[in-house]
């Protein structure tokens, strides 16, 4: 990606995904005022707008997951003087909406193997993906400034404050009448995700495989979730009583990840408070 060539003010929403990212993206960003708001599907055309432009600020998402390292990365290669936001959300229940997604989209691995902290080879996600303060470091690693650390349990709690940070942060406003509350993804239905899970087995991988060509890879994709979203239909004619009482997740497993990741989320929040654009103070559980 070719560098800006103007020298505008540019700040990079990178993640995390799961953590209300589509609605800042939707919702949020939109809305702020005295900064031009590019959304994430216009990423990769970031060097004509920004060059042809006459804004004097940028937001750009770049929400991510896994790859939340070779974002940053790409997001310094076009603007190493940029500005990162990083949006997070308490361990354990960041990874469990993942985990939904994961099911939804036709994965079957349990819950278990799926986020494996006992391994340094997990499946899918292990305790490496799950150090918040590892991609704090690494976004200022990449940029010559102090990202904002935002939490998805304060735009929840007290979105006033929420926003009174992030405007303070990249020197934007907003009319509060123009935010739109309510959130623009509800709950994935259990009873749904465990058959998705148990048909998912049957037919899908429990790996995420990617084709080696971009434009079948796509159409694998694309088919898979059409599929997938089949199943979800069918699941509404499929009595409560044949699905089971057991849960989806273990709550036991989640409180050991949760105790598991406790001193890095408490980090976080030191981390965000010592470097907030305002006088709040950060409390969260």
């Amino acid at each position: 990606m070719t560098p800006k060539s103007n020298n505008a003010e540019v700040f990079f929403h990178v993640g995390l995904g799961r953590a209300a990212s589509t609605y800042l993206q939707y919702r949020l960003f939109p809305e702020l005022k005295g900064i031009r708001y590019i959304q994430r599907t216009r990423f990769h055309s970031l060097s004509k707008i920004i060059s042809r432009g006459r804004d004097t600020k940028y937001l750009v998402s770049r929400e991510a997951g896994r790859r939340i390292g070779s974002r940053l990365r790409e997001c310094a290669d076009y603007v190493p003087d940029g500005k990162i936001i990083l949006v997070l959300r308490r361990h354990d229940q960041w990874i469990a909406s993942h985990y939904r997604r994961y099911l939804k989209n036709g994965g079957s691995f349990p819950f278990e193997k799926f986020v494996d902290l006992t391994t340094n080879s997990p499946a899918l996600w292990g305790r490496s993906h799950l150090q918040y303060m590892g991609i704090i470091d690494l976004a200022q690693h990449y940029f010559n400034s102090t990202p904002l650390v935002l939490f998805q349990e304060e735009l929840q709690a007290d979105p006033n404050t929420f926003i009174k940070r992030l405007t303070s942060y990249t020197g934007t406003s907003f009319n509060q009448r123009d935010i739109n509350p309510a959130p623009l993804h509800q709950s994935y239905d259990i009873k749904k995700l465990k058959i998705t899970r148990y048909v998912g087995s049957h037919i899908f991988s429990p790996m995420p495989i990617a084709h080696p060509h971009p434009v079948i890879h796509r159409a694998q994709r694309r088919a898979r979730l059409m599929f997938c979203h089949a199943i979800l239909a069918f699941a509404n004619l499929i009595p409560e009583s044949l699905v089971g009482t057991e849960p989806l997740i273990s709550d036991e497993y989640l409180r050991y990840i949760r105790e598991q990741t406790l001193n890095d989320w408490h980090q976080c929040i030191e981390f965000a408070n010592s470097n907030s654009p305002t006088s709040d103070t950060i409390s969260l559980a």
